[in-house]
């Protein structure tokens, strides 16, 4: 009875996989940042196209959502203001949630300028510094 009932659920398991794998799937990014995936179009989602041959999702429409990328040029000029903040001040105190104060010794603060800036080159290169001021 019991190899009745595994070869049943193996069956169904492998029905659900193929009627999954003719559903539309979309890929969107939220106000966060985080990507998600869906069966639901949602706005700025893009349509995903299933590869069963190579098992790896492929974007079929790659044009970008006009509202990302203003929401990136601003986080851009958000990094590229904090950078040059960091540059200009004699010492860094960051206050946490909790209302606790940390202040920065000269090697942290090199080491939180370095950071900045490397996020900034990697992140923001496509962004002319110019276009990414934060309104």
């Amino acid at each position: 009875m019991s190899m009745r009932l595994t070869v049943m659920v193996m069956g169904l398991c492998f029905a659900a996989s193929a009627s999954i794998a003719q559903a539309d799937v979309y890929k969107w990014t939220d106000a966060d940042g985080r990507v998600h995936y869906g069966d639901q179009a949602k706005q700025g989602a893009e349509k995903v196209k299933i590869g069963p041959d190579s098992g790896e999702a492929a974007v079929t429409d790659n044009s970008p959502d006009p509202a990302d990328k203003k929401k990136h040029a601003e986080e851009c000029g958000r990094k590229r203001d904090r950078l040059s903040t960091y540059g200009k001040a004699s010492r860094i105190v960051e206050t946490d949630s909790l209302g606790n104060d940390k202040e920065y010794n000269d090697a942290e603060r090199k080491q939180l300028i370095e950071r900045t800036q490397k996020q900034v080159d990697e992140g923001c290169a496509d962004v002319p510094a110019e276009s990414s001021k934060a309104k």
